[in-house]
């Protein structure tokens, strides 16, 4: 029998219909595995969240997981050697579109200064350091009185903040943050800062996770404030926290490289296709500088176009990623600790130095902050059988050095600098304290808005050329993404 072509068709495109619409029900009936049902207490005794949709965090962007070659990728012989190409791969995680700014960073400022009204010093240490403007031979008192606290500059990236501040402020985003899902999801009431600030000044500072939020405490903090007991927060508030990136998901993300059928340009110099810091298409933007750095002495590129060094942070385009100022602007503070050397030295996959884990004994105390209160006698001896016997994969240590003290580690001759350094300091000529920082800067050459160039600074010391972002890592596949 012929069958015509247009029957044909109609029977295959059923086919593919068919095909395409068939969808799991893993776990939408109950478990797969016993027969008892999710959720239901007469028919069960599994009390389970089994669908999941990942939230993305405010002003982030997601980055999708993708391989590249890390590393030096432009021949400059005249420059440090310290970024040997390897490819690895990174897993997906948000990045902040912008840099933050010194608005962002007031109001972190004016929630201490609330909080805290009656120890002045906690907020007073989170302020910027305005003086880094300062410089012998220049006149640059405007910045030093105007630029953090002048509303001209609120759109403009915070500088003089240390990269331990950078991660204070990444904590205390955390926080502000979880705190509002819950209050808008009526787990918990707006407590205003005056009202917080009178709890607080009578209390142990151990006391605090009772009066102010936190991620860390956030079960103290429900038992003392919300309408509910015992509630599973998984899914409900951000799953991870808001910190630095990894020098490894910071340069990826930086080139803006998206990967076509897995594959994209793995030469490329700059956060924009081409070797030009000019936009070099047709149309309106054709000839503008694609970054604030220095083109020339006495030739600042920033200043030419906006009379001001820094420029607010959506002043030049984004990359492909929709990320503005990876290069250019001001450099970027990165949670790795600093070596001279970065190949073979770290995995593959995620790759970065600078682990500090905790504790056994506050990991077991995060176990225990997932199970139902109990008294504090019964907490502490569970605590001690979780430590004691149940013999967990990694011990708490610090392995920032970890596989290091390498003569390949080493800068050049300049031992005689660290002479009083201890061994391992002694070898890579950089203590465990020193931090990554990525992306060139208003007053730095072309040269350095090159992603994969890498300088570093000790954690606590500060720069007007110095801001940051913020990441988060994502938790679950892509699918997941909401």
């Amino acid at each position: 029998m012929k069958v015509s072509k247009g029957i044909l068709g109609l029977v295959l495109l059923a086919l593919i219909v068919a095909g395409c619409s068939k969808k799991s029900n893993l776990g939408s009936a109950g478990s797969e595995r016993t027969g008892w049902a999710y959720n239901k207490p007469k028919k069960g005794f599994f009390n389970v969240k089994s669908t999941y949709d990942g939230m993305i965090p405010p002003g982030c962007i997601y980055i999708e997981t993708g391989s590249y070659v890390k590393g030096q990728n432009e021949d400059n012989v005249s420059s440090q050697q310290n970024a040997g190409k390897r490819r690895v791969e990174v897993a997906g995680f948000f990045l902040d579109e912008f840099e933050v700014t010194n608005i962002n960073w007031r109001e972190y400022v004016a929630w201490m200064q609330g909080v805290y009204a009656h120890d002045p010093q906690k907020y007073l240490a989170a302020l910027p350091d305005e003086t880094v403007w300062r410089s012998e031979l220049a006149y640059n008192d405007p910045q030093v009185k105007n630029y953090y606290s002048h509303v001209a500059y609120g759109y403009y990236p915070v500088v003089g903040v240390s990269w331990e501040q950078a991660m204070d402020y990444c904590t205390w985003r955390t926080d502000r943050a979880n705190e509002r899902i819950l209050i808008d999801r009526r787990y918990i009431d707006f407590i205003d800062l005056e009202t917080v600030n009178a709890n607080i000044q009578n209390a142990e500072s151990n006391e605090y996770g009772k009066f102010i939020f936190t991620t860390a405490k956030k079960n103290e903090y429900m038992r003392e404030n919300g309408r509910e007991e015992n509630i599973d927060l998984d899914g409900v508030i951000y799953d991870a926290e808001f910190r630095l990136p990894t020098e490894a998901e910071w340069e990826y993300a930086a080139y803006g490289a998206i990967p076509q059928k897995e594959n994209y340009d793995e030469g490329m110099t700059f956060p924009w296709a081409g070797y030009q810091l000019r936009y070099m298409d047709k149309g309106k933007n054709k000839g503008k500088f694609l970054a604030n750095f220095v083109r020339g002495r006495g030739d600042q590129v920033g200043f030419t176009g906006n009379n001001s060094m820094t420029v607010p942070v959506d002043f030049y385009l984004p990359n492909a990623y929709g990320l503005y100022n990876m290069a250019g602007n001001v450099n970027e503070w990165v949670l790795d600790v600093y070596r001279a050397t970065t190949d073979e030295l770290v995995d593959e996959l995620s790759p970065f130095r600078g682990n500090n884990w905790v504790s056994d004994s506050a990991y077991a105390e995060s176990i225990l902050d997932r199970m139902p209160p109990m008294e504090q006698e019964v907490r502490d001896s569970m605590r001690r059988y979780l430590v004691d016997n149940k013999q967990f994969y990694q011990k708490g240590r610090d392995v920032r050095d970890f596989k290091d003290g390498d003569m390949p580690s080493t800068i050049g001759d300049s031992v005689l600098i660290y002479a009083n350094a201890t061994p391992i300091e002694q070898a890579t000529m950089i203590s465990n304290t020193a931090r990554v920082y990525k992306g060139g800067s208003w007053k730095d050459r072309g040269l350095w808005l090159n992603p994969s160039r890498r300088r570093w600074l000790d954690q606590k010391d500060k720069a007007s050329d110095i801001g940051f972002r913020c990441a988060m890592s994502a938790v679950g596949g892509k699918k997941n993404r909401r």
